[in-house]
């Protein structure tokens, strides 16, 4: 975890110390590539175990040069700030003070403790609080608009879904502060719709996933934190807020947000409340779209209580809603042929997130243990008047809820880290209907996990484990279904030297029997065998930087076997096979005043052994393709201006219409730009322009564009936005 605030805000740096200073005293091999000097700063400490203390708004807008090769941490700091202008100067008690070029000793502030999640080498995107405030996400799509390997469709928050290297989030394990998310509630929605502006870290693991992830990681996983009264507070003070408004021009929205958190003898509350609405927006074409006006509303409280010697316990509860009138199907405007249906209907989907948890990390000796419980909901309301009978409302509501628990301790034994432990989960998928009863399939698992994390001859990274589930399946007619696997995982990358590096991994995954969606449990239903969903996974890439300069290239493959795709009409037992296949690569420079990177991904999706559509990919994968994302920020020297660029560019894919399956992908290139202004560190203004050039487009990842009877929903034309936030 990085501790910063955007905008300048002051905020101390501060990362663990073990306790002696002298035990950091020798040569360390570091491979830490260059970025934004927080970033780079909190990866150095995290790899070290050195406490770095100091102002945090001196790093504001910094690039470091980044660390490659074997160095004391008075040299790796010397390199990790050349060119920033900083300083960092050894104390009495072994941690290191940071400093600017004018700055002397009483300016210093003292250490502090809090909690660092290192970054894994698996992790394929590894968001932190510094990385999401410079992004300042209002959706899911703007979180990820950066990765060409990371795909959101739709049009809105209500309809957007994630894909990982091609992977949808429901093949993934989702979690959300350590909770297991079980939202696959209806397939023309959103599978988690989730507030980015909650976040401090975003982490995704493509394929190869940990074992002490969780159960279910098919395609690897994708975890979301939330922010904590540390990541927005400077040691010192006890009491601040912020207050955040934001008007786009395309359907006039207007964002509200405010917080306020404070602590006070180890104890810490947080609350944050944001509104987002507006009229329905244009495309660029100047037509508005209807019934995509925006109903977002969401909150965050946390209350948390920390001591050194106890550790920390945490109680936290997260909630989105999202309320208005949408196109019938919420993914899509409509269809020139088919059954007759209303032109809109209500969705009121709320997403919910309560987590206990406690958890004692040192970073050193055998005793660090997590303990998590925690209960997700998600429940979906859709309210229509009938063709056949416009005068009565018609509602339908579907329920998934997890209730999940783990408990796992890290041994640091000196030689290898050892992470073991035990997770359940009882997750349930419910659909209400005023006079029917209500229908359910509900599932129970019991895992016991245990990875392996370890360095050898400070050039080997090595990650590697296994896991046991047990689970027990109930259908719509309460047949019952257990059945137990075994998932094994290992991953490893091997430094040549400071520059170069290579990394290959692979897992099988037992993934049990999925539930259904929702929305076409069928009480008629017969269940027969049940056969557990498995996925085999691999990755092989390299890694390669050199004055600034970094390059990443991966090569990548998921094959999801027995994957359960049933139909309201045809079955609960109905199963196919997914192979998800693609090459990404990542070009980039950093400098002292910004950076600039160039990802691009060519993915490949088939079910059964032929081009996958985005129908038959529901819930598995969707056709995309080739695409590019460039992106980069420029700090004006001695200034507070900050100029920032991003664009999505979708190569035209024809895979489908060659073979016969559907129409081709047309091409699209979409600039987005803005740029940053802090006056006073309180204050910070962003000018930004969505779809500069106005492209007229449908996100490459949104449902129906191969299909001539579907009409698609075009993404929003240009809107100018300004956004202002001030803190206390």
């Amino acid at each position: 975890m990085t501790l910063s605030l955007a905008m300048g805000l002051s905020v101390p740096l501060a990362l663990p110390l073990a306790a002696h200073a002298e035990e950091f005293a020798g040569a360390q091999q570091y491979n830490i590539p260059a970025g934004p000097l927080n970033t780079v700063l909190t990866q150095f400490s995290s790899a070290s175990g050195v406490l770095i203390a100091g102002d945090m708004q001196l790093a504001a807008g910094k690039q470091s040069p980044g660390l490659q090769g074997s160095y004391t941490p008075e040299e790796a700091l010397t390199r990790l700030l050349s060119g920033t202008g900083m300083t960092a100067s050894r104390q009495s008690d072994g941690s290191f003070a940071l400093r600017g070029a004018d700055d002397n000793a009483a300016n210093v502030l003292d250490p502090v403790n809090v909690t660092v999640t290192q970054q894994s080498p698996q992790d394929i995107v590894d968001y932190d609080y510094a990385d999401i405030t410079r992004l300042q996400p209002q959706d899911t799509k703007d979180l990820f608009r950066n990765e060409a390997s990371v795909s959101v469709g739709g049009s809105i928050p209500i309809n957007e879904k994630v894909y990982v290297r091609g992977v949808e989030e429901t093949a993934l394990l989702v979690t959300v502060d350590g909770a297991r998310q079980n939202n696959k509630i209806f397939h023309h929605n959103a599978t988690t719709l989730i507030d980015p502006s909650l976040l401090k870290s975003v982490s995704a693991s493509a394929g190869v996933a940990a074992a002490d992830d969780g159960p279910g990681a098919l395609g690897g996983a994708l975890k979301y934190e939330t922010v904590d009264v540390a990541d927005m507070l400077a040691p010192g003070d006890n009491l601040g807020g912020f207050l955040h408004g934001r008007y786009a021009s395309n359907g006039d929205a207007v964002t509200t947000a405010g917080s306020l958190f404070g602590r006070s003898n180890g104890f810490e509350a947080l609350g944050y409340v944001k509104q987002v609405e507006g009229n329905h927006y244009e495309d660029a074409n100047g037509d508005n779209v209807p019934y995509t006006e925006p109903g977002l509303l969401s909150g965050l409280a946390k209350l948390a209580y920390e001591n050194e010697d106890m550790g920390r316990i945490e109680l936290s509860h997260e909630q989105v809603n999202d309320d208005s009138e949408r196109p019938y199907r919420a993914n899509f405007s409509g269809l020139t042929a088919g059954r007759p249906v209303p032109d809109s209907r209500n969705y009121d989907l709320t997403r919910q997130n309560t987590v206990l948890g406690y958890s004692r990390l040192t970073g050193s000796g055998l005793w660090n243990p997590e303990i998590t419980v925690a209960n997700n909901e998600t429940e979906l309301k859709t309210s229509e008047n009938p063709l056949a009978a416009p005068s009565t409302t018609v509602v339908y509501t579907g329920i998934t809820e997890s209730t999940s628990a783990t408990a796992k301790n890290t041994f640091h034994t000196g030689f290898v880290d050892i992470t073991a432990g035990l997770d359940y989960y009882d997750d349930s998928a419910v659909f209400q209907f005023d006079g029917a009863p209500d229908l359910e399939e509900s599932a129970e698992n019991t895992g016991a996990f245990v990875q392996f994390r370890q360095n050898l001859f400070q050039r080997l990274d090595l990650s590697y484990g296994l896991r046991y589930d047990q689970q027990d399946f109930t259908g719509t007619d309460d047949s019952k279904h257990d059945d137990e696997g075994t998932s094994s995982n290992v991953f490893a990358e091997f430094h040549f030297n400071e520059h170069f590096a290579i990394n290959a991994g692979y897992a099988d995954v037992w993934g049990g029997t999925a539930l259904a969606e929702n929305f076409i449990l069928n009480g008629a239903w017969v269940y027969g065998d049940m056969m557990p969903v498995k996925a085999h996974n691999h990755t092989v890439g390299f890694k390669a930087n050199w004055n600034g300069f970094f390059v990443s290239a991966n090569q990548f493959e998921t094959g999801i076997r027995d994957a359960r795709v049933p139909t309201w009409g045809g079955g609960p037992d109905l199963y196919s096979d997914f192979d998800i296949d693609g090459f990404d690569a990542t070009l980039g420079y950093n400098a002292p005043r910004g950076r600039l990177a160039i990802t691009y991904a060519d993915i490949d999706s088939k079910m059964d052994d032929e081009y996958a559509t985005s129908y038959d990919g529901n819930y598995f994968t969707v056709p995309l393709g080739e695409q590019i994302a460039i992106s980069g920020e420029l700090n004006w020297p001695n200034t507070q201006w900050a100029l920032g660029l991003t664009t999505e560019i979708a190569l035209e894919n024809d895979d489908l219409e060659s073979r016969g399956l559907g129409e081709k992908q047309d091409s699209y290139t979409v600039v987005d730009v803005y740029v940053n202004y802090t006056p006073i560190d309180a204050l910070s203004l962003r000018l930004s322009v969505d779809n500069l050039n106005n492209e007229e487009y449908t996100e490459r990842a949104s449902y129906g564009q191969e299909f001539p009877t579907v009409e698609t929903l075009l993404e929003p034309g240009r809107s100018i936005n300004m956004d202002v936030r001030y803190n206390f």
